[in-house]
Order: C-alpha cells, then structure tokens, then sequence
C-alpha cells in the first residue's frame, strides 16, 4: 500500500516539475477549468496555437479559453485596433499586458491576434501575401507538331507556335504567334501565319475591360493580309484556381486584303467571345469562341471555336502534349474557298516560367 502511495506522489511531484518548467511557462486556462501548459506561438481566426511537451502543436478554439499567460513578452492586437508588445496574466477582466511603458486590461475574446516578436502580424503577413500574390511575372510556351509520309502518297504537315503571357491577379497580355504548312502529293494544303497582342484588366472584382489585336496571312483562304483588332469590357462567370470564365462584348475593325484581286474588304463591327479554361487532376481544357459580325454587312462574319487540352507528361515538368480541335467559319469567304474549315490538331509544348 506504501509503495502504492509513494508512486501517486512521485508522479504529482512530476506533473508539477513539468507544469513549472521554463521551456513550458505559458499557460491557457480554459472555461471548464482546464489548464494547459506549453509555448504559447500565435493566435488568429479564432484559433489559439500551443506548442506541449505531450501532444506538440495544439489548437484550442477561443470561445473555450477564459484566459492565458505568458512568460515573455508577446505582440497582443486586439478587436479595437491596438497593439500592444508585453507580458500576459490572468485578470478579473480576463487578461492583463503588461507593456514596458504602462498595462492594459481585456477580455479574452477581444483578442484576434497574437504573434511573437520578430515575427510578422497576421496583418502584415496577409498584406505581403497579397501584394507577392499580385506581381506580375512571365510565363511562357512553344510548341511543335510535325508529321509526315512517304510511299504510296506522300505527305508533311509542320507547326509551331510561341506564346508569352504576363499576367497577374488583376491583368494579363498575351503575345502569341503561330506558323502552319502542309503539303500533300505535291499540293499546298495549308500555308498561314498569324500574330497576336490581347491585354485585359480587371476594374472591378469580376468586370474586365480589353483591347487585343491580330495579323494573319491564309493562302489556301486567298487572305494576303487581315488586321482584326477590337476594345470593349467584359464579365469573369468564374474565377478560381480550378476555373476561370470570361464573356466579352466590344467594338472592332476588320481589314482584309486577297490575293486574288478581289476589292479589299473593311468594316467597323461587334467582337463576342466567351473563354474558358478548367484544370482537372489530369489535364487543363481550354475553350474559346468568338463572333464577329461586321456593321458593312452584318451577314458577313467569322465564328470560331477551339477546344484544346493540355496533357501533363509524367516525370517531364516542363513538357506536355496539346490535343484539340479548332473551327473557323467564315460566312462570305473569297470566291472558291470553303466557309468551314476544321482543324485537328496535337502538338508538343514546352513551357516554362
């Protein structure tokens, strides 16, 4: 039975060694009574962070803590705005800093913020978050795709493609630029180039205004040269790290030159475009549509529709294969060449930052 007492007593003596000990002087009081002893490291969204000696970091939501303590000065912000650097007791009132000018009085659920010194506020943290969040920074692609056969017929078709884009939370410019050329038994079958500048910014949360251009040259279209270019505002549907969604509404200017002598073509008209991309687990979808109408003719017009995705290549970070499908209808194209034309494509991107 001695023993038996002897072993309850050693082991109260421990627990208060242990409570008493430098490395764990801060203490927690909660609303049942509870006390928990540790490194008091922060506190911030309602959530009190402890670090024990028997469980490691621990969160303790506020509304359960009638009071604390610390054993080292601590930066204490409180519901009101004010900051101060000192010392935590427990008090009638519920904590009491004392700072190295004066104390101050609070109750425990006026405190939103607790940091030790050195160290940044929740605050200034979420502002530098913020603003690293917001910096603009380069990204950029290139891709390939070359296929060809020889024998019985004989076939090549080649592009590349290069694309630019700085972006940040609120804005994003997009150069891009595109070459395509393909021949088959002999005879062209695709022969284009274009070039692009597209620049958009948000004005408020979710309104966006833009302006972007575009040259081209089609030969198998008998287009020597079209310059379409176009401003107006538009509206982010979604934006998310998983989505973003944007419908645009603007004003533009089509010019068209042909090479088969036919007049040139030019017109003021609408620009319409919905633009999609979605990350999944697997890839990246990207979709666009655009229609433009021309005030001329408003019969005459172009829609166009791509859908592209972007597969990841395991153990290759900077690579990835694109696989898609691209429509261009052109309502009253130049005499003999097809209103419709579709293009499969799947190409290999390298992109880096």
């Amino acid at each position: 039975m001695n023993s038996h007492r002897t072993l309850s007593l050693l082991s109260c003596l421990s627990l208060a060694l242990f409570a008493a000990s430098p490395g764990v002087a801060d203490r927690i009081d909660l609303a049942d009574g509870s006390v928990l002893h540790g490194k008091l490291l922060s506190a911030e969204g309602g959530k009190f962070r402890l670090e024990t000696k028997f469980a490691g970091v621990v969160e303790i939501a506020q509304e359960h803590i009638a009071s604390f303590a610390t054993d080292e000065a601590v930066n204490v912000g409180l519901k009101a705005g004010t900051q101060v650097l000192g010392t935590v007791a427990p008090s009638a009132n519920g904590i009491t800093v004392v700072a190295a000018d004066g104390q101050m009085s609070a109750a425990a659920a006026n405190v939103v913020a607790i940091w030790r010194p050195g160290e940044d506020s929740p605050a200034v943290r979420d502002a530098k978050a913020a603003a690293e969040k917001a910096k603009r920074r380069w990204a950029y692609e290139a891709s390939v795709a070359i296929n060809g056969r020889t024998g019985a017929s004989e076939k090549f078709a080649g592009a590349v493609g290069f694309k630019a884009t700085l972006a940040s939370d609120e804005d994003k410019l997009v150069f891009s630029g595109a070459i395509n050329r393909a021949q088959e038994n002999g005879n062209e079958t695709a022969n284009d180039w274009k070039a692009g500048v597209d620049y958009s910014s948000l004005f408020t949360r979710a309104s966006v205004w833009y302006a972007r251009t575009e040259l081209s040259k089609d030969r198998i279209k008998a287009i020597d040269l079209r310059s379409n270019s176009a401003f107006g505002i538009g509206r982010k549907l979604a934006k998310t790290d998983k989505r973003d969604t944007e419908v645009r509404l603007g004003l533009g200017y089509l010019y068209e030159t042909y090479t088969t002598g036919a007049a040139d073509f030019e017109s003021a008209g609408l620009d319409v475009a919905l633009i999609n991309a979605m990350t999944f687990d697997w890839a990246t979808m990207n979709n666009r549509l655009s229609w433009t109408p021309s005030f001329e003719e408003f019969a005459n017009y172009r829609l166009v529709h791509e859908t592209s995705f972007d597969l990841p290549i395991k153990g290759a970070g900077f690579w990835k294969l694109r696989m898609g499908v691209n429509n261009d209808y052109q309502s009253e194209p130049a005499a003999g060449v097809e209103k419709l034309d579709t293009t499969y494509f799947t190409a290999l991107i390298l992109n880096w930052k």
